[in-house]
């Protein structure tokens, strides 16, 4: 480089003003949400059991099942909504179940009144 000098800036004390600014802070911690709401939308069931610190055995127990079928229910790719609830169920967990419409609108199945209907149509 012939001609030309450049000075070094130490730019440590930029760097540490601009991190201690509230508004950055704030989109850290916006951006932390986030990450978190998509870990939590993304959970399997072996994860929500791991986040409430239960084992497959002690699923098991209150399911009055094996461990082995709590793991294979873990490993299922598709559920029955009646398994899914029992399981969740086991660990103190609700399903809800939402419908996005084409038009934009939300409605939430009413599971248990679902759960009602077979019971009466099953018994007739």
């Amino acid at each position: 480089m012939t001609g030309t000098h450049r000075t070094f800036r130490d730019a440590t004390d930029r760097v540490d003003a601009l991190l201690t600014r509230a508004d950055l802070r704030e989109i850290d911690a916006v951006r932390a949400d986030m990450r978190e709401a998509d870990r939590l939308h993304a959970m399997t069931l072996a994860s929500v059991r791991n986040a409430l610190a239960l084992t497959q055995a002690e699923v098991a127990k209150r399911l009055k099942v094996s461990q082995g079928a709590v793991a294979q229910t873990e490993a299922r790719s598709d559920l029955l909504v009646s398994t899914l609830r029992a399981y969740l169920g086991a660990m103190g967990a609700h399903v809800r179940v939402v419908v996005d419409l084409p038009d934009g609108r939300s409605s939430e199945l009413a599971l248990e009144e679902l759960a009602n209907d077979s019971k009466v149509r099953s018994s007739t």
